[in-house]
């Protein structure tokens, strides 16, 4: 059975071997990331079935009845966080699914480890945050949605200050529950991306990061783009699912794309930062899209930029 190496997370992630720290390398040794290829009959399903959720699928991202979802999903992982004795188990979001086929290198392929997006996911979190958060004191996740991502940095950098921000109350009651865990620097606090409160002042030379949050805007993305480049952060990262990089031609990425525009996801960030980059108000330092993701999209892509 083949599985993901070493050296298949340095070519997914644009890393390179000797960047993985210690702590990379311990996680690595104790997920299983190996996976089946399907023969056609199945992958012949898998495409019928993404097809029809195409087809089907009714949601609509942006919608006003979205708000109070996501403040009930959050609830929901703020109560199950309390009952289950602050376990970070709790913070996994419903939306990353066991037991069914994911993306992977241009293809479908069938884990053999259920949590095998998550512990994908992890690794690659690790790498991005050490690689580009080591010199900020201050980290800021705007759509911080159950803290996941905030626990992870919390454990890499317990000497840093962490932020966590988002729309609705529920997932700052969390991240403030989650902070008054000892040992963790970390509080949360209300703000709507699209309509960005521009009283609220980042830290000097701070970090900024988005994984999953933007899409969620319905392509809303330039106010709070430019709440960016007022503030002036030391570094911006998005992770998000990014429609530019697919590649139409291919019936596999074709799907992705018709699954992205169906539900409304954001597109136009990345264009946006090229623009901003020819007028010098940003500089755009990195992007990758992993080929990688869930079983309809690829939302693991990163853009790397800073205001200039």
């Amino acid at each position: 059975m083949p599985e993901v190496t070493i050296a298949d997370l340095a070519r997914s992630f644009a890393a390179s071997e000797e960047e993985f720290s210690a702590q990379f390398h311990e996680a690595a040794g104790k997920y299983d990331l190996s996976y089946r290829r399907l023969d056609q009959k199945q992958r012949d399903d898998v495409l019928l079935c993404v097809l029809r959720k195409i087809a089907s699928d009714t949601q609509v991202i942006g919608a006003e009845e979205r708000t109070s979802v996501w403040e009930q999903g959050w609830a929901e992982n703020l109560e199950a966080f309390k009952a289950q004795n602050n376990s970070v188990e709790a913070l996994i979001p419903k939306f990353i699914r066991e037991n069914q086929p994911i993306r992977y290198d241009g293809d479908y392929i069938m884990p053999a480890n259920p949590r095998f997006e998550f512990e994908y996911m992890t690794l690659f979190r690790i790498w991005l945050f050490q690689k580009y958060f080591q010199g900020f004191d201050n980290i800021y996740e705007f759509g911080c949605g159950s803290g996941l991502n905030l626990v992870l940095l919390a454990s890499l950098f317990p000497d840093k200050d962490l932020c966590g921000l988002d729309f609705v109350q529920s997932p700052v009651d969390l991240i403030n529950a989650i902070g008054a865990t000892p040992g963790r620097r970390m509080k949360g606090r209300r703000f709507d991306m699209i309509h960005p409160d521009t009283s609220f002042r980042l830290a000097p030379a701070s970090a900024v990061f988005t994984f999953g949050a933007l899409e969620q805007l319905a392509s809303k993305t330039e106010s709070f783009l430019q709440y960016l480049l007022g503030e002036r952060p030391g570094i911006c990262i998005h992770v998000e699912p990014t429609v530019e990089l697919y590649d139409g031609e291919l019936l596999f990425d074709h799907l992705a794309i018709q699954f992205h525009r169906k539900r409304r996801y954001t597109e136009g960030v990345l264009p946006r930062l090229r623009q901003l980059e020819q007028e010098r108000k940003a500089r755009v330092l990195a992007v990758k899209r992993l080929n990688f993701g869930s079983l309809f999209m690829e939302g693991y892509t990163y853009i790397v930029w800073q205001p200039a």
